[in-house]
């Protein structure tokens, strides 16, 4: 089991200075490709591969079945993957992340407009080596975890949840009209269990409309998305992110796009990726510009 591989990481707290290292430069985004494969008509969520450069993942939102689709950085179609031992009630985000030298992708089937559901569900499942020298590759993968859980309060609408790759903790920030949301926190299973885990509020974010979370590989930067621009935390080594999330964030700027719901880090943990739930599904960069010497 996953859980099995993991080891508790416990952060110690720290004052609420911001990091002394310095932002990144960030340039305009842009639209980079379109996806070739209309079978992704509503791209929800987005993930870098950690095993292919170039190569990135996404799934639709609610009413598809449970699989992802791969695609490269022009846009081709490389492969698609039904998801054995998962279902999709309302997949609304993912992430991509390592365990040692494994790489794995997290699928959150969280959605929930009516604030109805007591139990939501997160598979994590290996990601598959994708060669990109073929196309449309149609292919099956079993889930390796499965992580039902449960908010503290009751139930929330959610479409933004990462990993912290450091501490191994699931991060999931509510969705709501009001500006105000919280961040909750689920620390990973040691152990499978029947029972379902409980989400704890560790934050509250003055943002409204959330619809998108990535945090960085090194787990030092977390960026948040809403349907306009997005905003970044920064954290030192040494902090929890409840502290860092007390501080005002920095907001980058993102281009226009129609109902944009995703958002990911790269795979050098800093070059910002973006899709849209409309069609055709642009791929926007927004790029690291390098000081000059």
């Amino acid at each position: 089991m996953i859980a099995a591989l993991l080891v508790a990481v416990t952060l110690m707290g720290a004052d609420k200075e911001a990091p002394e290292e310095e932002p990144i430069t960030y340039g305009a985004g842009k639209q980079i490709a379109i996806l070739d494969n209309k079978q992704i008509t509503e791209s929800s969520g987005l993930a870098c591969s950690r095993r292919v450069p170039d190569v990135f993942w996404t799934h639709n939102d609610s009413g598809d079945s449970a699989r992802v689709f791969a695609f490269g950085n022009e846009g081709e179609n490389l492969a698609t993957y039904k998801i054995s031992g998962a279902s999709a009630l309302d997949w609304e985000d993912m992430a991509s992340f390592k365990i040692g030298r494994k790489a794995y992708l997290l699928l959150a089937d969280v959605g929930d407009n009516g604030r109805k559901r007591n139990k939501c569900t997160i598979y994590v499942v290996p990601e598959p080596r994708i060669d990109t020298r073929k196309r449309s590759v149609e292919g099956k993968v079993r889930a390796a975890q499965r992580i039902v859980f449960e908010y503290e309060g009751g139930p929330r609408d959610c479409e933004a949840v990462a990993i912290d790759p450091a501490g191994k903790v699931i991060y999931l920030v509510g969705k709501e009209v009001a500006k105000e949301c919280k961040v909750y926190a689920i620390p990973w299973p040691r152990s499978a269990s029947t029972r379902p885990v409980q989400a704890k509020a560790v934050a509250t974010l003055k943002i409204p409309t959330i619809t998108a979370m990535d945090i960085s590989p090194d787990g030092l930067r977390a960026i948040i998305l809403t349907y306009g621009h997005a905003c970044e935390y920064t954290r030192k080594p040494d902090e929890k992110w409840a502290d860092a999330f007390a501080r005002e964030p920095r907001w980058i700027t993102m281009p226009a796009r129609a109902q944009g719901e995703s958002i990911c880090y790269g795979a050098d943990g800093k070059t910002i990726y973006l899709t849209s739930e409309k069609t055709p599904t642009p791929l926007v960069e927004v790029p690291v510009v390098e000081p000059e010497e």
